[in-house]
């Protein structure tokens, strides 16, 4: 809710290696991406138990086509499932879908309302999280699903003082109302999916974590 950052690791040392992996480094997101695409489908008005089918959808790319194939291969199994399954389960075939019924570019816009500042590339594959994107970014858009759809930009120096205790500076976070509240608690109930459905990609998250918590997740 502060946007208050408890730890920040951005290497293994400092003084051998002088860059950061939490701000500085940006890589391929992957399927932790997916929140962003489904977030939108719930701001359209799409529902957590929407049923679709397991296969993989064909988009028209420079130079012929591209059907995205599931983790195990394969183009999908026809399997009907709800959309928190799906995304509990990640499959891509499903996400990607919604992406082709979406439109990349309103996926894009979504995502920088939620706070990913990199440049996202508007084709198919970013569903999949093929946008280089950073830790940084990733974990304040997130947050926003948390915090009732309010966007806070990560801080971590709140203020600064002189040595005899007088407040040179303070710092506020910035925050915007990115998503209505019912956007979000839709997609607090899909990311706890990830624990809670058959199948769920975040269950091998520790039974300390988990235990008499309410907890989501993302694999990616």
């Amino acid at each position: 809710a502060t946007g208050d950052i408890k730890a920040w690791v951005g290497g293994i040392n400092h003084k051998f290696f002088k860059f950061d992996h939490v701000k500085q480094g940006t890589r391929q997101p992957g399927s932790t991406f997916k929140p962003f695409v489904y977030g939108l489908a719930m701001e359209s008005g799409y529902s957590p138990c929407h049923i679709m089918k397991d296969y993989s959808p064909t988009f028209k790319v420079p130079g012929g086509s591209w059907s995205p194939p599931n983790f195990d291969g394969t183009k999908g199994s026809g399997e009907e499932m709800t959309i928190r399954q799906a995304m509990a389960r990640s499959v891509n075939s499903i996400t990607a879908q919604m992406m082709q019924a979406l439109g990349p570019e309103n996926v894009v816009e979504f995502a920088n309302r939620l706070g990913i500042d990199s440049k996202l590339d508007a084709v198919p594959s970013l569903c999949l999280g093929t946008s280089d994107v950073s830790l940084f970014e990733l974990v304040g858009a997130y947050s926003t699903y948390v915090n009732n759809g309010i966007h806070t930009r990560p801080i971590y120096i709140t203020r600064i003082e002189d040595k005899n205790g007088n407040v040179i500076e303070n710092f506020v976070p910035k925050t915007r109302q990115s998503i209505n509240e019912q956007t979000a608690f839709k997609m607090v109930y899909m990311l706890m999916g990830g624990v809670e459905e058959s199948g769920g990609t975040s269950q091998g998250l520790p039974i300390e974590v988990r235990k008499d918590n309410e907890i989501g997740g993302k694999t990616g």
